[in-house]
């Protein structure tokens, strides 16, 4: 029993590895857009297409996933992912032209459509129902940990190398890493078999069965993911030196901040769902999102009060893990890969949206007040959770 425990412990580093280097990778261009708008001579509603790109092509992707992953082994769809998203990343470094940018955003989204749910799936099989929330929590946080290096410390090193150097380093270790994985996955037999349910049909109507739990869990991921990613992966840098006279590094302090906030917010949300429930915690943490962004977008604040909303905002986007939590309580079994699935769909739909939405709005009317107010809408809905949501009893923790 202790060897299959530390067995665990290794598929969870492994996964908390992987999923660090590819939010690495996916917020990283947030930090040099002002060098593609320069070299490229891009407008920011233009630019946004390298974004909208991305994150379109995951949330298309992510109901089909969930349904392949009725047929294929969760392990060999993530290291497919892995590759993908590695290439991806290469490609941006290589990048002579926008068009190729693009293209390369949009392959490594669709790397990452077949990271997070089939992330969620092997730890499944790994974990069991009272420590799974802190499991993820560790994993968001591990996501949060590599976006946090995609700040000063990325920034530091474009400064010195130029931007291309990096980009071309991070795919080539994912490419490594998705070699290793797929020694470890094939070498270590899961806790929990994966149950295979002998039915031919997709289990639409299990998932719809249900429909405020998945109703809370759409608006939940669509309002807690959609405003902090779209905005930090794309726009944030930019309206900091803009309307702050910042320069690059001292911008991705404020980076820094936010993904510290949700390098935070991963684990202690998930030790509160364990212990209450999912419930209660994640309607505070939307309610506590909402907030903050109508205060952001509302008022112009000092830089010392920017790094706390910054920090709140991160840490709120941090307990988004909550949504998959959620779906593991609320869904049956042969519905929770479809019902992550459609709310995965919802947090990234969010993430083309805000994007675009800021990027038309700041051609139409160069204002930072106008392009925060973007964010409010998307952020207030998540806030039903709460209403949605009723509460459950707990069950047990074990490995």
């Amino acid at each position: 029993m202790e060897s299959r425990r530390w067995q665990a412990i290794l598929i969870l580093l492994v996964l908390a590895l992987t999923y660090g280097l590819i939010f690495m990778e996916r917020t990283a261009p947030g930090l040099v857009t002002p060098e593609l708008m320069r070299q490229f001579h891009l407008t920011p509603g233009i630019l946004s297409l390298m974004t909208i790109g991305q994150y379109l092509v995951y949330a298309v992707l992510q109901i089909p996933v969930a349904l392949g992953a009725r047929r294929f082994r969760a392990e060999h769809l993530l290291v497919v992912g892995t590759v993908f998203d590695g290439m991806g990343t290469v490609m941006f470094g290589l990048s002579h032209s926008f068009s190729m940018v693009v293209v390369s955003r949009v392959l490594v989204g669709l790397g990452d459509a077949l990271i997070w749910l089939n992330i969620v799936a092997v730890l499944a099989r790994w974990f069991s129902f009272g420590i799974f929330g802190r499991v993820l929590g560790i994993t968001g946080m591990s996501g949060n940990v590599g976006a946090l290096v995609a700040t000063i410390p990325l920034a530091v090193w474009v400064e010195a190398s130029g931007w291309r150097a990096p980009f071309a380093v991070m795919g080539w270790t994912l490419i490594a890493l998705a070699a290793a994985s797929f020694v470890i996955f094939w070498r270590l037999r899961p806790m929990h078999p994966e149950v295979r349910v002998p039915q031919e049909r997709a289990p639409w109507d299990q998932v719809f069965r249900q429909r405020r739990e998945l109703w809370a869990v759409a608006l939940g991921h669509f309002g807690l993911m959609g405003p902090f990613l779209g905005f930090v992966s794309l726009y944030a840098v930019p309206y900091l030196r803009t309307n702050y006279g910042l320069n690059e590094v001292a911008a991705s302090t404020f980076l820094a901040f936010g993904l510290a906030g949700a390098l935070l917010g991963g684990p202690p949300a998930g030790m509160l769902a364990d212990k209450w429930g999912v419930r209660r915690p994640y309607a505070a943490v939307t309610v506590l999102n909402a907030l903050v962004w109508v205060v952001l977008a509302v008022f112009r604040l000092p830089l010392s009060l920017m790094a706390v909303l910054f920090i709140l905002l991160g840490a709120a986007n941090g307990a988004a893990v909550l949504t998959f939590a959620t779906v593991r309580e609320r869904f049956p079994n042969p519905a929770q890969g479809l019902a992550s699935g459609i709310a995965n769909t919802a947090g990234f739909l969010g993430a083309v949206l805000v994007p675009a939405g800021m990027g038309l709005a700041l051609s139409l009317h160069a204002s930072p007040r106008v392009e925060l107010m973007v964010a409010v809408p998307f952020a207030l809905s998540a806030s039903l959770v709460g209403v949605l949501l009723k509460t459950k009893p707990q069950k047990s923790a074990t490995f």
